[in-house]
């Protein structure tokens, strides 16, 4: 890809938006059915049943297998065999799952205390059950268009399911002294849930709003933005920075997060998009501070939805 196409802003960026909070849809009306029809110790249990995936464990190719095309693009009822071989979460106890409120709907969230059990979960969901490599940095994940059988055999055979899963961890593994204004460890990581939680939700807000959720920095600084102001009352573009692994330059460090979001981009235009990420978060910094756009996290969603990578942010105030 190249960097203008990077750049290109949202396909739906002028779509008019509808009444906030949107009604909930059919998909969130069988999620809060499942969740009173289901104990909160059999969740991930009963959510193998309907989310097919999590039978099977990660391994190159996977999803061309017979059993994994049975299981889950069929939707064919798990064998013994196949309880007997799937995955097993190595901390149980630190599993829950949840449905969320959010102007843009109600939707399903899977959060985990052990790394390992995380990566298992977005390998199986995510990626077809292939082995990605998963940078130490990342801990969370937003799934759209997801195969979902309760969902298909109860709403339509075109229903798919949207969910979040979330590791609970130190927002991008930033330690905590690099937080203005915070020295409790045990605190910020529940600052780092909040935090992490509305970056997903806002990722699905674009879905929802203008037409994508993206791979891309742009989207990154949006729903950082959005999920720092949630949980610390500020947006801070040297805390970003460090969350993205990027130095003050935009040179990327080993194991950065920014990997992530510039696979798709020409390699040589890497340090381009990262000089322009930085610079849109410092003006976005000085922008709230001085009160010359709004910090509301809906009426914010839809200012930078309008706004480009490569583009100044401007004032509205």
């Amino acid at each position: 890809m190249t960097i203008e196409s990077y750049c290109q802003p949202f396909s739906g960026a002028d779509n008019s938006w509808p009444d906030l909070p949107l009604a909930d849809d059919a998909a969130a009306h069988w999620w809060t059915q499942w969740m009173a029809n289901n104990a909160e110790a059999e969740h991930w249990t009963e959510l193998r049943k309907v989310l097919p995936q999590l039978w099977i464990k990660p391994q190159q190719d996977v999803c061309k297998t017979e059993r994994y095309k049975a299981l889950v693009l069929r939707g064919e009822t798990a064998e013994p065999i196949d309880k007997e071989q799937a995955p097993q979460l190595s901390d149980p106890q630190g599993f829950r799952f949840f449905l969320k409120k959010h102007p843009c709907g109600t939707l399903p969230v899977m959060t985990f205390e052990n790394h390992d059990d995380f990566v298992l979960a977005k390998r199986c969901l995510a990626h077809r059950g292939e082995p990605v490599n998963v940078q130490p940095s990342v801990h969370a994940q937003a799934i759209a268009g997801l195969i979902h059988w309760g969902l298909i055999r109860d709403v339509s055979r075109q229903q798919r399911c949207e969910i979040l899963m979330l590791h609970r961890a130190p927002y991008s593994s930033l330690p905590v002294s690099m937080i203005p204004g915070q020295d409790e460890p045990e605190l910020w990581i529940d600052l780092s849930q909040t935090w992490r939680l509305e970056h997903e939700l806002t990722h699905i807000a674009c879905k929802r709003l203008v037409g994508e959720m993206r791979i891309n920095l742009f989207d990154e600084l949006i729903a950082d933005a959005i999920g720092m102001l949630t949980a610390l009352g500020y947006f801070n573009a040297e805390v970003f920075r460090h969350g993205l692994g990027l130095n003050a330059k935009g040179g990327i460090m080993d194991g950065a997060r920014a990997l992530v979001y510039l696979e798709n981009l020409d390699l040589a235009e890497h340090r381009k998009a990262c000089q322009m990420v930085l610079k849109r978060a410092e003006e976005l910094e000085g922008l709230l501070l001085e009160g010359k756009i709004t910090s509301h996290p809906i009426e914010l969603l839809r200012y930078l939805t309008r706004c480009r990578l490569d583009q100044p942010l401007t004032p509205t105030i």
